[in-house]
């Protein structure tokens, strides 16, 4: 289980692998959120397969039931035909066994880039090479290297506490260009929200405003039994204390009791403070601004319902407030992890 969402970058590389005229014929890139296809030969997995399921099996602590960070594909280069070229992730395990199988995927060969190879392959490091936008747009390529297979196995279980969040945090933020594509600032609830608090943050069309009073903004995708939502709102900047894990927990929850009532009377919506769903706190810019991010579990006083949200509070460029936006997923007995996915990317496209 991870102690923490934190990221380790250290060893990675990560470079696009087009130009801009390149770019522009390469299509948009596939797949359902949290889905990882991992490219490498059959002797590997029959080697290490298991330790493949320990460490990408691994359950997101965030959420109370068992979801992994991802739905592992496992393929062999000749099941990795075109179709999947173009899957947002992609992970190929590189051995000196398997190489020339590879070969036609990597970006190095071994004519050319023979000292680079020999550098990968007996590195310790444990993080991988990534490769932007390879074959589609957005996309993350990932390339791990290793001797052989006893060596790939010690450097997936090194790498256990942070390659699933570093790719967990890199596919969001290429989720966020699949859904909004760069155009943010013109998405009209970006404009409306933008207009009233300052800044924004963009929203998928199928999202509709529930609920705007007294600077809440409140979006929300409907089905039965079950919404995930958007809550956007100002509180007045004076210093840095506001970003504290304790005052940002007392300003939701006081937000939250006053604009999204639950279903009985005198019910509402609060952070749950139960150790069985703990609770994340990080540093996280958003857009070149200064943020904090959390993680938690919301429930209702008065009523048994409850779900996972993540909130950014980011300090505005004028630093005369604090922008939060939040996202809420009701969604019981069901998977979660995708909507959550989706309402972090939306997070991300504050400024």
């Amino acid at each position: 289980m991870m102690k923490q969402f934190v990221f380790f970058l250290f060893g990675v590389i990560a470079f696009t692998s087009c130009t801009s005229n390149e770019k522009e014929i390469k299509g948009r890139s596939t797949g359902n959120p949290g889905r990882l296809i991992i490219v490498s030969t059959d002797p590997l997995y029959k080697d290490i397969g298991e330790t493949i399921k320990e460490v990408f099996y691994e359950p997101q602590p965030w959420l109370s039931q068992a979801e992994a960070y991802f739905n592992i594909s496992l393929m062999n280069p000749s099941s990795f035909r075109r179709s999947f070229l173009i899957h947002q992730s992609i992970l190929f395990l590189v051995t000196r066994q398997n190489f020339s199988k590879l070969s036609p995927y990597l970006p190095y060969s071994e004519a050319d880039h023979a000292d680079r190879l020999k550098e990968l392959f007996s590195d310790s490091s444990f993080m991988p090479v990534m490769v932007r936008d390879k074959w589609a747009i957005p996309q993350n390529v990932y390339y791990l290297f290793a001797e052989n297979s006893v060596k790939m196995r010690e450097k997936l279980l090194k790498s256990q506490e942070y390659i699933l969040p570093y790719i967990y945090n890199e596919e969001i933020s290429s989720l966020k260009k699949r859904l909004f594509r760069g155009e943010e600032k013109s998405n009209k609830m970006y404009v409306n929200i933008h207009r009233h608090l300052g800044m924004g943050v963009a929203i998928p069309d199928k999202f509709d405003l529930l609920k705007h009073e007294n600077g809440f903004f409140w979006y929300g995708e409907r089905y039965v039994g079950s919404q995930n939502a958007v809550f956007c709102y100002n509180i007045p900047y004076t210093d840095t204390h506001q970003f504290s894990k304790e005052y940002l927990f007392r300003i939701r929850d006081s937000v939250m009791k006053e604009n999204v009532p639950g279903p009985e009377d005198f019910s509402y919506i609060k952070t749950t403070d139960l150790d069985l769903f703990p609770r994340f706190y990080e540093h996280k810019e958003v857009n070149g601004l200064y943020g904090k991010k959390i993680r938690g579990w919301w429930t209702v006083h008065g009523a048994y319902l409850g779900g996972p949200y993540v909130l950014h509070a980011i300090l505005n460029k004028e630093k005369t407030h604090i922008f939060m936006v939040e996202g809420f997923v009701y969604r019981p007995n069901h998977s979660k992890s995708k909507n959550l996915r989706t309402l972090e990317a939306v997070g991300l496209t504050a400024q």
